[in-house]
This record gives structure tokens, sequence and C-alpha cells, in this order.
């Protein structure tokens, strides 16, 4: 996979935390709703920058690789600080939060799919490797 399916991954994130957050609207409490939405948007902002980080590493090297693969580790510290900010200050259904936030496996499942079934994304192949 690629920059550009990693672009797929996060559309569909974002697809995929919509629809999610429309059913939750729709069949659950407030809590499980603001649970679901919270989830849902930290998992999209977090893939967000995962995918600009390992981009912008992968354009680098030396000391500026290495500075941008320590600010994924620094991405994750945040996520884990937002996550408990949520469930310590927000009035949501922790479950509802990690349904929210499970968004990008599904996301990645179906681009996974998506891939294996036409590895080429729709390119011409010319037989080279």
């Amino acid at each position: 996979m690629g920059p550009k399916e990693l672009a797929r991954i996060e559309r569909w994130n974002a697809i995929f935390a919509g629809v999610l957050i429309l059913g939750a609207a729709a069949f659950f409490s407030t809590p499980v709703l603001v649970g679901v939405a919270v989830g849902a948007i930290l998992a999209v902002a977090n893939f967000w920058g995962i995918r600009r980080l390992v981009a912008a590493s992968l354009r680098r090297d030396g000391m500026k690789r290495a500075g941008l693969q320590l600010l994924l580790i620094g991405k994750m510290g945040l996520l884990f600080v937002m996550v408990f900010l949520a469930i310590r200050y927000l009035p949501l259904s922790p479950v509802g939060l990690a349904v929210g936030m499970s968004v990008f496996l599904l996301s990645i499942a179906v681009e996974s799919v998506r891939f294996v079934l036409n590895p080429g994304g729709g390119e011409a192949h010319d037989g080279r490797a």
C-alpha cells in the first residue's frame, strides 16, 4: 500500500464516521451518541495525523526523518490524553467511544480487501515489478 491507498483509507474513515454518527443519533441515547461522535472524530483526526507524518517522513532522510517519526510517538501520546480527557470530562459512553474509535479498523479492512482484489488500483500493468 502506498500514499494513494492511505488517502483512500482516510476518506473511508470520514465516510464511516459520518454513517456511524448518524446511526448513533437515530438509534441510541445521547451519551452513546457523544461517545461514538468523539471516538469517530478522534479516529479520523488520528489517522489524518498518521498519514501526514508518514508521508512527510518518507520524503526526508536522516535527522529530519527521525524527528518526524518521533512526532508520531508524540501524536500517539496526545491521542491517549484526548481519550482520557474525553472519558473523564464528557458525558459519554466509554463503549460508544470505543466503537467510534474503531472506525479506522473498518476503513483499513475495506481498503485492504479492495487492494487485494485490485492491486493495481485500476492502472495498467506492463509486467515489470
